[in-house]
């Protein structure tokens, strides 16, 4: 039986996937969490197998949740299922300890596959995701202007994007507000950007942020 653990800020999905993972006999469900306070928290106490994890909450980052998770319950690993189909999205999710990773639009069955598959100690990439990664291999062209930031420069974006201050950004990411000045900066630069304004839109267009 593979032990399962819920983490997205909206009810009516989780309340959907739940229903759904019941019809497979060798999956259980053993809890749920809204935020990623929450997730931290019942971690230790419901030692799941598997999380299956959104990356946008209101009061946090799945990215950096990623990180998190992976000092404090390595044991835990987690599928990604997100909304954000981005290739650079997949990349960085990998990169901060996802073992799996799946859009919301792809079929259920792609789910249980992924889950399935890094319980078994494997990873596992969404077709959509593989075809767009072959893709991008194929064409073999220089990085994109998302493919020049850094993994914490591509965070501390997300969350500018998502309306956060200086403050709230160095809150997350556990650095000091200089810090984050500083990633700013070389993102503004990276990508050519005068102001916090610009970086926004920016992140809006590329489907960084909903």
């Amino acid at each position: 039986m593979i032990r399962l653990m819920l983490a997205d800020d909206h009810v009516m999905l989780r309340e959907g996937l739940r229903s759904q993972l019941k019809q497979s006999p060798d999956l259980q469900v053993v809890g749920e969490a809204g935020t990623p306070a929450e997730v931290m928290e019942q971690l230790p106490s419901l030692k799941p197998d598997v999380l299956i994890l959104d990356l946008n909450f209101p009061d946090g980052n799945g990215i950096t949740l990623l990180g998190q998770i992976g000092q404090a319950w390595p044991s835990c690993r987690v599928v990604v299922l997100t909304m954000y189909n981005h290739v650079r999205y997949a990349q960085h999710a990998m990169e901060s300890g996802a073992r799996g990773f799946v859009v919301k639009g792809a079929p259920f069955e792609e789910l249980v596959e992924a889950i399935r598959a890094v319980h078994r100690g494997e990873t596992y990439m969404c077709r959509t995701m593989r075809g767009r990664l072959a893709a991008q291999k194929r064409r073999g062209r220089r990085p994109d202007a998302l493919g020049s930031l850094s993994q914490r420069e591509f965070e501390v974006l997300v969350l500018v994007g998502n309306g956060l201050a200086m403050k709230e950004i160095a809150a997350q990411l556990g650095v000091s507000e200089k810090s984050v000045t500083t990633y700013r900066a070389r993102i503004q630069q990276k990508l050519q950007m005068r102001n916090k304004a610009e970086l926004i839109r920016f992140a809006l267009e590329n489907g960084l942020v909903e």
